[in-house]
């Protein structure tokens, strides 16, 4: 019964592609309940160890999440999720400019997942993602618009066809990289940059073919940022109602985000969340403005019960405005970083029930937690010191961003054996995920231990490129 429902509704999503409804943002963001970030997938970027030559798919994986499949999205709509966030890096799949062609086997793999979302009868997010060339600063601009206009006419070109149910997001999180008000709300600078790149994005999107004179868009404040400054400069459109402003929030920071000596386990302090909302009413929505928050979250620590009560005040306090709310997964739960986890993407398991009930008991709907309560191995997916994960997002009291400690070569740097580069790590089975999620570990674990050693760069390349086959 299950698979003829998906046959259905993949029958749906193509006898619908054609059709789109003709309704505000305002009306559509009613049919969003709560939403999921399909985080460090296909956002992931490793081109200092991967051969993108070799195979423009491979970076799906490098950041040792699985491959998306359309059994994840099913078991999240199942679940009660119904809107899904896919972050996508376009750096390293496109070609030199003028037209900055995106790869073709990338493209179709975008496709794909976004699909697959499609499929659950839900909505998809799509958007451009951990950028290095659209840095918020004036000398940039020129360039960055060049990159934004050719991108998005060529992904609006790919997605012309799909309904309302495919929204576009035109930028993430974009800011002045390693500035002091980088995470501080920005400057004039900033904000304008922000602006005039929304708004060449909503041009571009509008000026393309099928249905995307109909698409809703998602625009960015500076740095996805909710500081009184930086929404007093953010310019939103008043010639169109298919719309919606973009916004993150990660609060309070020390409970939901701080990964140093000020973060706490437990929460006990709502004035934070209480000043996100208030900010979000007295710019947006009491000018019927819609909002999306597009990444909230509070990682874990252990701390099962209180992040249950933190995400229903969250999700609630939105929920009353009229503003969806979408969590950020980056599928990590181990480790010293940001444990965003709350399904296993290989045994498709809930991890923490507790934290699921707080987040569906904010939209109004009720769980019973003993349902998801499995005793599958705990995951292990950790983010190893050769990947770059960036800090995601305006914290209210933003911490000090510290220069990463030098990595001293080892006096006898320790020789990656012929032995590591070998068939072994393909050895799994197709269908054994806890084979491959082991694999993968100890495979990207050695790519980083080559990379640390100083040795041969072409040796480490290969390496990548094997890791990067375990989930194919």
């Amino acid at each position: 019964m299950k698979f003829l429902n998906t046959i259905a509704l993949i029958g749906l999503a193509i006898v619908g592609s054609k059709a789109m409804r003709d309704i505000s943002s305002k009306e559509l963001v009613k049919d969003i309940k709560i939403g999921w970030n399909l985080g460090n997938t296909l956002d992931a970027h490793c081109l200092e160890f991967l051969d993108y030559s070799e195979d423009q798919t491979a970076s799906e994986t490098c950041w040792l999440n699985p491959r998306a499949t359309q059994e994840l999205f099913d078991k999240l709509s199942e679940v009660g999720f119904n809107t899904f966030r896919i972050p996508t890096t376009w750096t390293g799949h496109f070609g030199e400019g003028p037209e900055y062609k995106i790869d073709d086997a990338w493209m179709k793999r975008v496709h794909e997942v976004v699909q697959y979302a499609i499929n659950t009868g839900g909505y998809a997010i799509l958007n451009v993602h951990h950028e290095d060339w659209n840095y918020a600063f004036a000398d940039n601009l020129a360039s960055a618009e060049v990159i934004l206009e050719a991108l998005w006419k060529q992904i609006a070109a790919e997605f012309e066809e799909f309904d309302e149910h495919l929204i576009f997001e035109g930028m993430n999180e974009p800011r002045k990289v390693n500035t002091d008000v980088e995470w501080n709300g920005g400057d004039e600078e900033g904000w304008e940059f922000v602006n005039e790149m929304n708004d060449l994005f909503m041009k571009t999107v509008r000026a393309s073919g099928g249905n995307n004179k109909l698409r809703h868009l998602m625009i960015p404040t500076y740095a996805a940022a909710l500081n009184e400054h930086t929404l007093e400069a953010y310019k939103y459109p008043n010639n169109d109602d298919k719309v919606i402003v973009s916004v993150h929030s990660y609060t309070p920071y020390n409970f939901a985000l701080a990964t140093d000596d000020t973060a706490v386990s437990v929460f006990n302090n709502t004035q934070p969340i209480e000043w996100a909302m208030n900010n979000i009413n007295t710019y947006f929505r009491s000018k019927d403005i819609p909002v999306i928050i597009g990444e909230f979250g509070a990682m874990s620590r252990n701390n099962d019960e209180d992040r249950m009560r933190w995400a229903e005040l969250f999700v609630s306090s939105a929920k009353s405005m009229g503003v969806p709310c979408v969590l950020w997964d980056n599928g990590v739960f181990e480790g010293d970083g940001e444990r965003f986890g709350i399904i296993d993407r290989s045994e498709l398991t809930i991890t923490y029930p507790l934290y699921l009930k707080g987040l569906m008991a904010g939209i109004g709907k009720n769980i019973n937690i003993s349902d998801f309560e499995t005793t599958p191995s705990t995951p292990t997916t950790t983010i190893p010191a050769i990947i770059e994960t960036p800090t995601i997002d305006t914290p209210v009291n933003p911490p000090v961003i510290e220069t990463p400690p030098v990595i001293d070569t080892p006096v006898n740097p320790p020789v990656i054996d012929n032995a590591t580069n070998n068939e072994d790590y393909l050895s799994c089975a197709k269908d054994d995920y806890q084979c491959k999620s082991k694999k993968s570990e100890e495979c990207y674990k050695k790519v980083s231990e080559c990379w640390n050693s100083q040795q041969d760069q072409s040796a480490c390349i290969s390496l990548g490129n094997t890791c990067s086959k375990i989930w194919n």
